[in-house]
């Protein structure tokens, strides 16, 4: 399968720019996610050329699309709605495309049903469309894409009508065949869950513009930004009141508590900001501070006692009291949305040590978890 490239790509409307750029390799998954009107399908749109791009290429193996008509770019679209015709058979809509290749009417058949049993649907050619679960149309909807061979397979938030369950059945099922045939494939969605479960890669889209495209462990571990840190919702981002040298690093100091970043330390590591710089204390009085924010992982904060908190905080990474607002179960763990200092923050706790509604509490967080993002 090829590979896609897409350089600077833009649409612009009055108030609103959509721009991307990334590259998905032969064979493997990107998915595009963010909330709803940030332009993910304006992307795949304009790739698939439903959409006239102001800017920027879409490449498909070095070939530019651009000026080739929806019919000559060797893509296929997976919608929303499976866009299915009503008044036809699975075997028939998957043969449909067929025709235009000037491929006989058994031919065409034959092909639908070899299709339809390579997606799971084997005997499913005569059923109707009306005869067909949420998860069978899908898979109708992807044996007919696949008829036509496309290079490339664009899907247009193909699961966003289907209830949970559902969902997490057919997102398993849309990724062991891309897998399986080894298709190179872009996929849109705003679901995180869903995103991160399927992709290779993931490109988080806010406000018209790509933030970050990375592997998902990447962007949960590694967040470019504050930005991508809420999205992915990988733990607090709480503004600075000071960064100061301590021993052996930097100590910040928030309106919660105060953090540890160690010199050497690339988790503590910001592009553009060096640790080690002589005269880093100068962002205090600089405005630098502004741009800044004090990042962890949600689960790497652990709950101490105050008889315990004097000698836990030495060695650790830095410690900070939050107030319980919240305490949502989550299944094998408690999702806690906590008051630090003013500022709301999740983090994620064992059963066990989940604090109650109200609860006023101290922590300390493992050595090497904080580090500095910029806001943007």
């Amino acid at each position: 399968m090829p590979s896609l490239e897409v350089i600077g790509l833009e649409k612009r409307w009055p108030g609103l720019r959509v721009r991307a750029e990334f590259a998905v390799p032969d064979g493997k998954l990107l998915a595009i996610v963010g909330p709803s009107g940030c332009g993910k399908s304006t992307i795949l749109r304009m790739i698939a050329g439903l959409v006239k791009a102001d800017a920027g290429r879409a490449l498909v193996d070095g070939r530019d699309l651009g000026g080739l008509p929806p019919r000559e770019r060797g893509i296929g679209m997976v919608f929303q709605d499976y866009a299915l015709f009503p008044h036809m058979n699975a075997a028939r809509n998957v043969a449909y495309g067929l025709a235009a290749k000037g491929m006989g009417r058994r031919e065409r058949l034959l092909e639908a049903e070899r299709l339809l049993d390579s997606v799971g649907l084997k005997g499913y050619g005569k059923r109707g469309v009306q005869e067909l679960s949420g998860g069978e149309k899908q898979r109708v909807a992807l044996a007919r894409t696949l008829a036509l061979r496309p290079g490339i397979v664009l899907f247009d938030e193909p699961l966003s009508s289907l209830d949970a369950a559902l969902r997490k059945r057919l997102r398993s099922d849309i990724r062991d065949e891309q897998l399986r045939f080894g298709l190179t494939a872009l996929y849109v969605t705003h679901d995180l869950e869903e995103a991160m479960a399927m992709a290779d890669r993931l490109a988080i889209m806010e406000g018209g513009e790509v933030l970050q495209c990375d592997e998902p462990r990447r962007l949960w571990e590694a967040p470019a930004s504050a930005r991508v840190a809420r999205f992915m919702g990988c733990g607090p981002c709480l503004p600075l009141l000071s960064l100061k040298r301590a021993a052996g690093g930097y100590q910040a100091l928030t309106a919660s508590g105060r953090f540890l970043l160690a010199d050497g330390d690339e988790q503590s590591a910001l592009p553009g900001v060096d640790l080690a710089r002589p005269g880093l204390d100068g962002l205090e009085t600089e405005g630098g501070l502004a741009g800044l924010r004090l990042h962890f992982e949600r689960n790497a904060a652990r709950r101490v006692t105050e008889s315990t908190a004097t000698p836990a905080r030495r060695g650790s990474g830095g410690s900070f009291h939050a107030r319980c607002l919240r305490a949502d179960y989550a299944g094998d763990a408690v999702d806690c949305l906590m008051d630090a200092g003013g500022e709301r923050i999740s983090l994620r706790f064992s059963r066990d040590e989940a604090p109650a509604n109200g609860e006023q509490c101290s922590f300390i967080l493992k050595p090497g978890s904080a580090r500095l993002l910029s806001e943007r």
